[in-house]
């Protein structure tokens, strides 16, 4: 009786949240999420290891580096937009996540950034962006951070959208929840065409877009958990907070106002630790501003660009393996 009286509750729940949702078409997602690709490559790393990475576009170059649980698909609406505006996009898989190689058993947060650093100098980018949306935010940070050798030659600014410096701490209910995110069933409600709606919009903000949450949610499940089995535990306790005053490209922190997983308050904080960040709050938005709210972000990519003098790059011949 009890259990009948919980699932009665949870489908109403659940069909009161997917009847609030916008269901004004949108181009851009109507069809799923399909980064604009002109050229793809699979680039092999000295480990025995695959980088996926898709381009798009010409002039300045601008790197995108997506978060947990995503691929490059999610720049689809920004990549599109960019490339129109004058730039060369171009966007890569995180191992573990995409089109890229499963991770390796001793993967962690470091080598995230070593592989953005490898594929700024394999594909001989310079005077890039680097755009990294949530835990992308945080790789694009460590890479200012830690790979001041690579930043100086080849990175221009860094925009981070729903960015952090930190991960979550290394305690026993985080490594619980991480446990639980790892654990197939979860995927399986994920992949359900009504939990796993509702589940991913969750990550929005004020009236989402019923076709957004739905392609975000494809995105979600085109990377299975078992190609980055044990990763997720590895990014406990990652904080590059007391780096933050060594960054010394421009930063612009994209925030959104309705944030549940990085709240605008963390990002103004974020923002205050980066010598001389600039701070952009989008109202109404969520955690997946790449796809939410692609104009304002493709806006401010496009004004950091412009700021910067930029020496053309060729786009380079890579061998697929």
């Amino acid at each position: 009786m009890l259990a009948g009286g919980l699932v009665l509750g949870v489908t109403i729940y659940e069909r009161h949240i997917l009847a609030g949702l916008d269901a004004t078409p949108d181009p851009d997602t109507d069809e799923g999420l399909a980064f604009p690709a002109e050229a793809s490559y699979e680039i092999d790393v000295a480990d025995g290891g695959r980088i996926h990475v898709e381009e798009c576009g010409a002039g300045p170059p601008v790197l995108l580096v997506h978060g947990h649980g995503a691929n490059l698909a999610i720049f689809a609406p920004l990549a599109t937009r960019l490339a129109t505006q004058g730039c060369r996009v171009v966007a890569m898989d995180h191992r573990g996540f995409g089109r890229s190689s499963a991770v390796p058993d001793e993967f962690d947060f470091h080598d995230l950034i070593d592989d953005v650093a490898f594929v700024l100098e394999r594909l001989d980018l310079r005077d890039a962006v680097v755009v990294g949306h949530s835990m992308g935010g945080a790789v694009a940070l460590g890479l200012a951070a830690r790979r001041g050798d690579v930043t100086a030659d080849r990175v221009s600014a860094l925009v981070l959208l729903n960015g952090v410096s930190r991960g979550p701490p290394d305690r026993a209910l985080w490594r619980a929840r991480v446990a639980v995110l790892e654990w197939s069933v979860t995927e399986r409600v994920g992949r359900h065409p009504r939990h796993g709606v509702v589940l991913t919009s969750g990550n929005f903000g004020r009236n989402a877009r019923r076709s957004h949450v739905v392609s975000v949610r494809q995105v979600g499940f085109a990377s299975p958990s078992v190609h980055r089995r044990g990763f997720t535990r590895r990014l406990l306790g990652v904080d590059l907070s007391g780096r933050l005053s060594e960054i010394s490209v421009p930063v612009v922190v994209i925030a959104g106002e309705s944030d549940r997983t990085v709240s605008a308050a963390e990002s103004s904080l974020l923002a205050t630790s980066i010598p001389d960040a600039r701070l952009v709050v989008v109202p109404g938005a969520g955690h997946v501003l790449p796809v939410e709210r692609a104009d304002a972000v493709t806006e401010e990519i496009v004004r950091l660009v412009a700021s910067a003098d930029h020496e053309p790059t060729p786009t380079p011949h890579v061998d697929s393996p």
